[in-house]
């Protein structure tokens, strides 16, 4: 995917959000994203692009500072990307946060809504189960090709009563690991792209289990563009293939982890506070009765259409929040968040 050239002045951007979380994710920024290209994101952005000696202007991110960051985070869109944090913490944060749910019943949600994400950007589906994760909250097992869960810590995590209770735990390590998934995907087919490798190839060079090798044998990346080589980099230090600096964070972790910190954000911004708190994100088929119905009843006293309060967030729903949003220069993404909640609040 081709992104645009951003500068100083581009506000309300999907594009310049992504931006943004991507210089916090490295430690260049410090402020949650916004969607507005200010000083302080053109600065911050000058400090990478001179680190990296970025060949664009400085403070302007074009094509060269893009590719800069592929081969910081690899591919940039699948599940590093807005959209697809956004998406998963949606279908994942009642069920997990809010809810009282049994830790089984949680870790589906959150199995069938990182795999909702995988399928998105073709990676095959990936089982989650509770087990022994070696020492670790959870780990991705690539030559299995799944992701095992320790459920102590998971319910751990899960209990208000425990010390160590911080439920987005639960959420953002397997979309960490769902992201391991993705990279193992990503080096198979350029494995079978660039190098010519058939399936049996493939799953002897990376133990890979041969039905997944099979797969990407069939589906080969041949563009050596930024991704494949990030994911080659990535590939090389997870064998050992190649030393790693001392102090440096191998891509392996800083891409993954990138995207396990970026649902933790994600988190942090749908527990708002200012006007907008103790709202929730609301969208199309998803969230609470009540919260609905008052939403409802605001978009009819702002003069918007809803059709009669219900407490049903169905399509008319979703297209006057569009309306709304549009209205006020907002995202028309049809999605209740922050922005949309304090706009519409009195």
């Amino acid at each position: 995917m081709t992104r645009p050239t951003l500068a100083e002045g581009d506000n309300d951007n999907s594009d310049v959000r992504l931006l943004q979380r991507m210089l916090r994710d490295l430690n260049y920024l410090t402020d949650p994203p916004d969607g507005d290209f200010g000083p302080v994101t053109a600065a911050a952005l000058a400090n990478f692009q001179e680190q990296h000696m970025v060949g664009d202007e400085r403070g302007v991110c074009g094509v060269n500072t893009w590719a800069a960051l592929a081969a910081q985070f690899g591919d940039l869109d699948g599940l590093r990307s807005e959209e697809s944090i956004e998406e998963y913490v949606s279908d994942t944060y009642e069920d997990v946060v809010l809810s009282d749910k049994e830790p089984h019943e949680q870790l589906e949600t959150v199995a069938a809504a990182a795999n909702e994400q995988l399928a998105a950007a073709g990676v095959p589906y990936v089982p989650f189960r509770f087990g022994d994760a070696e020492g670790n909250w959870a780990t991705f097992s690539w030559w299995d090709w799944e992701v095992t869960i320790d459920e102590v810590k998971f319910r751990a995590a899960g209990d208000e009563n425990d010390p160590v209770y911080k439920p987005v735990y639960n959420m953002d390590t397997p979309y960490h690991e769902a992201r391991h998934a993705e990279q193992w995907w990503l080096v198979a087919r350029v494995l079978a792209g660039a190098y010519g490798m058939d399936g049996p190839s493939i799953h002897e060079k990376t133990w890979l289990p041969l039905t997944i090798a099979n797969l990407a044998a069939d589906d080969p990346v041949y563009e050596a563009n930024a991704e494949a080589t990030a994911a080659l980099t990535w590939y090389e230090h997870k064998m050992g293939l190649v030393t790693v600096q001392s102090g440096v964070d191998p891509s392996n972790e800083a891409d993954a982890a990138g995207a396990g910190g970026a649902v933790q954000r994600q988190v942090d911004e749908n527990d708002w506070g200012g006007p907008a708190a103790g709202r929730h994100l609301l969208r199309l088929g998803h969230g609470n009765p009540g919260e609905i119905r008052y939403l409802q009843e605001l978009l009819v006293y702002r003069g918007f259409q809803p059709g009669e309060p219900d407490s049903d967030f169905g399509p008319l729903t979703e297209e006057a929040v569009r309306a709304f949003q549009r209205s006020r220069g907002l995202t028309d993404d049809g999605i209740v968040g922050k922005l949309t909640w304090e706009a519409l609040l009195p």
